[in-house]
């Protein structure tokens, strides 16, 4: 899949490709040292700018096997997002890539170009987190969200590295089953007193 280089789909190629976004993701000010931001790319730039905003666990592994992941029609499609200032709007694509895993879209500021990253989903007990690591460039950093979707509204919950910390797994088995310890601890997602970075869209006409 790294050197995939596939087509724009025609509905995002219609959204605006310079929409500030600094607008329409709810996130903390982080002011803690963030290793995890440092070799942020931006190829993808909605994922980007959801990074920078806090302070983003990071792992060289997905948090299961992507082989055994299923697709989940709620998440496939078109979602936007509308700048609160400008009205230009910024969006990503959600496509399925085999049985597993899909491919997420999004316009970048090169005619004819798109950001792309690969995605799939954990379910963890009831809560379903979406793994995603941009494609296209040298990291192999994996990142992951607590996804929701309600109607036609999603929101993506980043989650933080305060809780990890420098804790290190044995395996990815041991760091799904902290995970799924801490399901109902806010600090998966932000530190003591900090709101958690999300981005919320909306599903594309």
């Amino acid at each position: 899949m790294k050197d995939m280089k596939p087509p724009i789909p025609p509905n995002i190629n219609r959204m605006s490709r310079s929409a500030p976004i600094r607008v329409i993701i709810h996130a903390m000010t982080c002011t803690r040292p963030c290793t995890a931001r440092r070799g942020i790319r931006w190829a993808f730039p909605l994922l980007a700018a959801f990074l920078l905003c806090g302070c983003p666990y990071s792992s060289k592994e997905p948090l299961s096997d992507p082989q055994s992941a299923l697709i989940d029609p709620a998440l496939v499609g078109t979602w936007r997002m509308q700048d609160t200032e400008t009205g230009e709007w910024q969006g990503v694509t959600f496509l399925p890539f085999n049985d597993n895993e899909m491919v997420a879209y999004a316009p970048t500021d090169d005619p004819g170009e798109a950001g792309v990253c690969r995605v799939f989903v954990t379910m963890v007990g009831d809560e379903r987190f979406v793994n995603i690591r941009e494609l296209g460039t040298d990291s192999t950093e994996w990142y992951f969200a607590r996804c929701t979707t309600e109607g036609n509204r999603l929101v993506l919950t980043l989650m933080d590295d305060n809780l990890f910390d420098a804790r290190t797994f044995p395996s990815a088995q041991d760091r799904l089953e902290f995970v799924r310890a801490h399901l109902t601890d806010p600090r998966l997602y932000a530190s003591e007193g900090d709101d958690p970075s999300e981005m919320i869209l909306e599903r594309a006409p």
